[in-house]
């Protein structure tokens, strides 16, 4: 069965949503492995790459087996990619920028909004800086927001 991390399109949300990091590590779990090899491969620490599965275990991308190491009493950890979860994490990601996206425009189309070279910001935020951007110099300059 192909991976569907290999969809553009799913790949691109998650370098979005998570980093190229957590893309990296996640490209090297299509079948169960230890954090330390993963690691190695990337030529990452060990600690970054525990860290980064860490943040894709809290969004259930990946799911791990702990063993005891009774000569020692460490535990090691061995990882997999959760494909059944990729596809769901992306579509949850887009429903909520989407649901951002109308929120903005909601409030674009009820509101006075100007903009400079770099960004655009409701009247209240373009008054308060005395209509010039603090980022590029600019003036703020009314928008027509029924374009």
């Amino acid at each position: 069965m192909a991976s569907v991390m290999s969809a553009g399109v799913v790949r691109d949300v998650l370098v979005e949503s998570l980093g190229k990091d957590h893309i990296s590590v996640l490209e090297k779990l299509s079948e169960p492995r230890y954090d330390e090899d993963v690691a190695e491969e990337l030529g990452m620490k060990a600690t970054i790459v525990r860290t980064l599965l860490n943040d894709l275990h809290d969004n259930r991308l990946v799911e791990y087996q702990r063993t005891k190491n009774k000569k020692t009493g460490w535990y090691t950890y061995m990882w997999i990619r959760r494909e059944d979860k990729l596809t769901e994490y992306v579509q949850n990601y887009i429903k909520t920028q989407l649901t951002e996206l109308n929120s903005q425009l909601s409030d674009e189309n009820g509101n006075v909004t100007f903009q400079c070279d770099c960004m655009h910001v409701p009247y209240e935020t373009a008054l308060e800086a005395d209509f010039a951007c603090v980022k590029c110099k600019g003036q703020f300059v009314e928008c027509d927001n029924n374009e």
